[in-house]
Formats: C-alpha cells, structure tokens, sequence
C-alpha cells in the first residue's frame, strides 16, 4: 500500500512538473526579428505600461521596453529612449533600483547618453569648423587673386620707370 501511495505521489508530481513547465513556455518574453515585430512589440508593451491598473505590469512592460530599445536585432536601436524607460521603471519600482542589475543598466544607458550627446556636439563642431574653413578658402583665394593683381601693377610700374629713365 505504502508503493502505491508512493507511485500516485511521484505520478502527481510529474504531472504538475509538466503543467508548471507549459505554464512558464508561455510566460516566456517573445523575441521580436524583423522591424514589423519589433514595432509591434513596442506598441503592445508600450499601451501596457499606459493602461494597465497593476503598477507593477506597467513597470515591467517600461523594463521590457529598455531591453527592447537596446537589442542588438532591433532595426530602430534608441538607447534614448531606453534611458528614459528605465528612469520611468525606476520611479515607478524604486525598491528595485537598488539590484546591482538595475544600477549597472541604468549607469550604462547614462553613460551612452553622454556619449551620444558629446558625438552630437562634436559633429556641430566639425559642421561649424567646415563651414569655417570655407570661408577661409575663400578669403584664402580672394587675398591670391589681390596679390597677383599688384604684382601685376607693380610690373606695369617698373616698366613705366624704365621708360622714364
């Protein structure tokens, strides 16, 4: 009786092992691959984190949106907009922004950020130091054109002299 006891627990357990299985395959975060997908995803995480009632659903559509700004596969990569995700994630779970996980995320998004705003001032600087150069050139080829027009004078001059003597 006990064996039998035993073979209905082990058998029962199985059988919940294999429905909490299915149940976490379903669970699992779809991974979008083509553009279509990824701006579907997008908006489906986006409308859940405006009009879920759970704070903690709209949180995590916001942490699963940073982790869609940033894949590698996502043809509109925005490590912007992923800064701003995980700062709305932040605010909206602070108790989890004390995970070395979530720390190391959000410094690495900031950090970009900074990156991407120093590239952005660097090339209005290259911008305005083309435009600069230009200028010069034209300045450059103005001031040539200025010089040989008085060295041609200054001929003209000489040989007058000359005449003159």
């Amino acid at each position: 009786m006990n064996s039998r006891f035993d073979r209905l627990r082990w058998r029962f357990l199985l059988l919940l092992l294999f429905f909490m299985v299915g149940c976490s395959m379903t669970q699992t975060l779809k991974k979008p691959e083509g553009e279509k997908e990824f701006g579907q995803e997008t908006s489906r995480l986006e409308k859940l984190s405006r009009e879920h009632p759970e704070p903690s659903v709209r949180a995590q559509s916001h942490l699963q949106l940073v982790f869609l700004y940033v894949n590698c596969r996502n043809p509109r990569l925005s490590y912007a907009r992923a800064l701003q995700e995980m700062e709305t994630y932040l605010s909206l779970e602070p108790a989890k922004a004390e995970t070395d996980d979530v720390k190391t995320w959000f410094t690495i998004l900031k950090e970009v950020d900074k990156l991407r705003s120093s590239l952005q001032r660097t090339r209005e600087t290259i911008r305005s130091l083309r435009d600069e150069m230009t200028g010069l050139r034209e300045t450059n080829n103005r001031m040539k054109e200025t010089i040989e027009t008085l060295k041609r004078l200054d001929l003209q001059m000489e040989e007058k002299r000359r005449l003159i003597k």
